[in-house]
């Protein structure tokens, strides 16, 4: 079991390490790392909602992005109405 004085050093190595990448480098590894959690997401409503569309999933994830931001969920609720109007219409 680590200890609180290991889990102090693996952080203030994990840091020194961020440090020391360049700003290029922290870009790229935020980018990855925020695409890697949009799969995730995709594949676990997937996993609940086999049938979904694509259309249907990109709300469906923005959604889970965004579940404690109202207005937010207000206006991808009417994007979503606005959106099957305009296909069924």
């Amino acid at each position: 079991m680590p200890t609180s004085e290991n889990a102090k050093t693996i952080e203030k190595m994990y840091w020194a390490h961020v440090r020391a990448m360049s700003p290029a480098e922290k870009i790229r590894r935020a980018s990855n790392l925020n695409a890697s959690i949009y799969a995730m997401v995709e594949m676990q409503i997937r996993e609940k909602r086999p049938e979904i569309d694509k259309r249907a999933l990109k709300f469906a994830v923005a959604r889970r992005f965004y579940w404690n931001e109202p207005k937010v969920l207000q206006m991808l609720d009417a994007a979503e109405k606005s959106e099957k109007e305009n296909c069924n219409g």
